[in-house]
């Protein structure tokens, strides 16, 4: 591959509007977005003026030279195990990095890593979320541990999602699909733009999926608890004898429903985990969009480098990428819908199974009445019963509430964004 020479922006030694470069640290603009390009092995391929200016290397000292000529050494192997392999995987990643400069000073980026043709595109912008205060204190608390106990990047990288697990995260997906609109919002504040409608939109609707998922987990819980009941009558029945047929009757009825109702719970956190997921990539993915495009707005008011084809073919890249992103995006909230559809069938057969129950503890406590010697176990066994129905009924109606408003969120996303193209 020939060798890119970068485009020269504001000027590689001109001073950043409103910062200051503070010993110890490398300071950039919020209005400012480092670009650069890797090979497959991740070797520079190109650069903006950002990227050379801040990391106070030359050009020569750069291009062609592994992209880690810049990490950080106080950055945990983990991060860097995670954001290989998923690039390995074909999907991109946002990630928080610690770099150095080449006079040892540092400079904290959040990163867009995406993959294209022949290597990987990389956009990074000054963060300054909640969440990067989260991450700094992660970071540090994992690269000690690190070289205290030697652990391997995969073992690191394991307790590192524990750790974000800790804040409320499922996974690393969830987790940078808040991050990047977290600083995409921080961003706008600092540079006093009007806040992002869309981005407002998907960081709201993600507080409605983590109630989502609480309440769809609060179901399975609740059955969990409550399979052994059957099993509870049929003993309580045995004992009985000829006696207490019609407790006999009831652990029958209810080990049918429990039965049809198991399968059902079975997918039933899969379901719901499924529309979370798929939001959370569509979150992820309009950032990825919103940042290539900026850093493209960037590129049309730099001045041109001394290979203009050089700068275009980094543009292409761009504009192609974006492009791609904005469908993705679109088919991805198209997805959500889809989603909440069959997650909605699935609520109303638990509802009817629900209903199921409630109506057999009603004709159980009617047929029970008479067993006075064992009427405190069978008012037990009812009760959980009891309790089990109204913790079902209670979560399938806030689970509907919420699977419709997600799916009239998704819809009104899905029509901005076709809008916007």
């Amino acid at each position: 591959m020939a060798r890119a020479t970068p485009f020269v922006g504001h000027g590689d030694d001109a001073p950043v509007s409103g910062e200051n470069t503070v010993s110890g640290e490398s300071t950039f603009g919020f209005e400012e977005l480092f670009f650069s390009r890797t090979d497959p092995a991740g070797v520079i391929k190109y650069g903006n003026s950002v990227f050379r200016r801040v990391s106070a290397y030359d050009w020569e000292d750069l291009l062609n030279k592994p992209h880690k000529i810049v990490r950080h050494p106080e950055m945990p192997r983990a991060v860097f195990w995670l954001l290989w392999k998923t690039l390995k995987d074909g999907e991109p990643i946002g990630a928080y990095l610690k770099n150095q400069t080449k006079d040892g000073r540092s400079y904290w980026v959040f990163a867009l890593v995406t993959p294209v043709k022949d290597g990987y595109l990389s956009v990074q912008m000054r963060p300054r979320s909640e969440y990067f205060d989260i991450v700094q204190s992660i970071y540090e608390d994992l690269a000690g541990r690190e070289r205290r106990e030697e652990m391997t990047p995969a073992d690191s990288a394991a307790l590192f999602l524990e750790k974000l697990h800790e804040f409320g995260f499922e996974d690393y997906p969830s987790f940078m699909a808040a991050a990047l609109g977290k600083e995409l919002m921080s961003r706008d504040r600092h540079l006093g733009n009007t806040a992002d409608s869309v981005v407002y939109k998907f960081d709201e609707l993600l507080k409605v999926t983590r109630s989502f998922l609480n309440e769809a987990q609060a179901i399975t819980v609740a059955y969990k608890e409550n399979e052994i009941v059957p099993t509870n009558f049929r003993i309580l029945a045995s004992q009985l004898g000829q006696a207490g047929a019609a407790i006999a009757v009831i652990s029958d009825n209810y080990s049918i429903l429990s039965k049809d109702m198991h399968k059902l719970v079975e997918g039933f956190i899969a379901s719901a985990q499924s529309v979370v997921d798929t939001i959370n990539t569509s979150y992820f993915l309009t950032g990825a969009a919103r940042m290539q495009r900026e850093v493209m707005d960037i590129f049309k008011n730099e001045e041109m480098g001394a290979n203009e084809t050089g700068r275009e073919r980094e543009m292409d890249l761009l504009r192609r990428q974006q492009a791609d992103y904005i469908d993705k995006t679109r088919r991805s909230l198209g997805d959500i819908s889809a989603q909440c559809t069959g997650f909605c069938r699935t609520c109303v057969e638990l509802e009817r199974l629900a209903t199921g129950l409630e109506v057999m503890r009603v004709v159980g406590k009617v047929e029970c009445s008479n067993y006075l010697d064992v009427k405190d176990r069978v008012d037990n066994l009812l009760q959980e019963l009891e309790t089990f129905q109204k913790t079902v009924t209670g979560a399938l109606k806030a689970l509907t509430r919420m699977n419709v408003l997600i799916q009239q969120e998704a819809d009104h996303l899905r029509l901005q964004s076709e809008k916007a193209a």
